[in-house]
């Protein structure tokens, strides 16, 4: 062998390890996104949960709002009845 043959071996020889290191690399940044894919929609999915809470509270609230809002005004009209009489 010659030191030319010799060269281009070891330039086969990094470019084929280079490979190597690249398919291990982007197993390891698939690995990755599916990590952050999954761990997003679980966060997405407690929102949206914390989200359907937090409605039914504030929609329980309002009722109860409304409910002593109308309470009130009753009392004020027979408050104003009785007056009259």
């Amino acid at each position: 062998m010659n030191a030319e043959e010799l060269h281009y071996e070891e330039r086969i020889r990094q470019l084929e390890e280079n490979i190597a290191n690249l398919r291990m690399s982007r197993r390891i940044l698939m690995n990755l996104l599916e990590q952050v894919q999954y761990s997003r929609k679980e966060e997405l999915e407690r929102l949206e949960k914390e989200k359907r809470r937090l409605r039914k509270i504030s929609s329980n609230y309002a009722g109860q709002l409304w409910e002593k809002n109308r309470r009130i005004r009753e009392l004020e009209d027979s408050a104003v009845v009785m007056s009259k009489k």
